[in-house]
């Protein structure tokens, strides 16, 4: 059995069906327990961007001692204190996503932010800092698309947006169908994650796989990012995140003229990343079969 982001299982918008989860869940981990099943969890994430409260994490817990194999994404970030071995697997490209052809050009200047946004995201600070800083007067103009996590996340977003003196920046607050997103990511010239800290990203592949650079702030799983796709495909800068590091690391970004049309992400494509799985478990098999005998 293979999980990822387990807290589905044990988590909803009220208590009640939240103690109804946990139930259910619990049934689960026993039945596996009898059984014998194997159990591999992916971990997506160094924490929940979101409190789930007490009595999720001792049911994440309660997971977690009868896992066999875990994964994690980046072997830049040591997980420690986990009750069993872990394999380094990274995030898949998108490549049966994106066409070959057909895709627009970038605009030159064009600036986006892409994803689901969270408060950790910090998209409020980045349209705020771009406004402050001197690229709109520069051209540079910010784009952001994205579902926002909340009334409160998108108040934000939409306030921040509001406020800025700059008529360069522009906001779609919603989920985007896979051809939208990547007709917006194809047209920027340089991608932003502004996020408080960064150990995997699903937006930083996309990118990558449209072939567009991105800017992530310093952590060490972007600097691993850095060093495996190169400097000129992966920008860092240091948080916080202020007016003049962000004009900073947008010019070297929009200024690099010999880069490829495509960065290498052949250690990404999904067959790959499935022999890697597959291997995985077969050892969890193994490893769980040891345990019982």
């Amino acid at each position: 059995m293979h999980f990822q982001w387990p807290e589905k299982y044990f988590s909803a918008s009220n208590r009640i069906a939240s103690f109804a989860k946990r139930v259910r869940f619990r049934i689960w981990m026993r039945l596996l327990r009898a059984r014998g099943t194997a159990v591999v969890l992916t971990i997506h994430n160094l924490a929940s961007h979101e409190s789930h409260g007490a009595a999720a994490n001792r049911e994440l817990s309660r997971l977690e001692r009868l896992v066999d194999r875990f994964v994690v994404l980046n072997p830049a970030v040591a997980i420690t204190n986990l009750p069993a071995v872990a394999d380094v697997i990274p995030h898949g490209n998108y490549r049966s996503l994106v066409p070959d052809r057909g895709l627009p050009d970038a605009e030159s200047k064009r600036l986006l932010y892409f994803g689901f946004i969270r408060a950790y995201k910090n998209v409020p600070l980045l349209v705020s800092s771009f406004a402050a800083a001197s690229l709109p007067n520069e051209g540079y103009e910010l784009r952001v698309v994205g579902k926002p996590y909340d009334a409160l996340t998108a108040d934000a977003v939409r306030s921040a947006v509001a406020d800025s003196p700059s008529r360069n920046i522009s906001a779609r607050l919603a989920a985007l169908r896979d051809a939208e997103l990547i007709d917006e990511i194809s047209r920027a010239s340089v991608i932003i994650l502004p996020y408080a800290d960064l150990y995997n990203s699903g937006a930083l592949i996309m990118s990558l796989t449209i072939g567009r650079p991105v800017i992530v702030p310093r952590t060490p799983a972007t600097e691993y990012y850095a060093e495996q796709f190169g400097p000129d495909w992966v920008y860092l800068f240091d948080l916080p995140l202020s007016p003049e590091r962000l004009a900073d690391v947008v010019k070297a970004a929009a200024a690099e003229s010999e880069r490829a049309a495509r960065p290498d992400l052949s250690a990404l494509d999904w067959e790959v990343i499935a022999a890697e799985y597959a291997s995985t478990y077969r050892a969890a098999i193994a490893d769980r079969a040891m345990s019982a005998g």
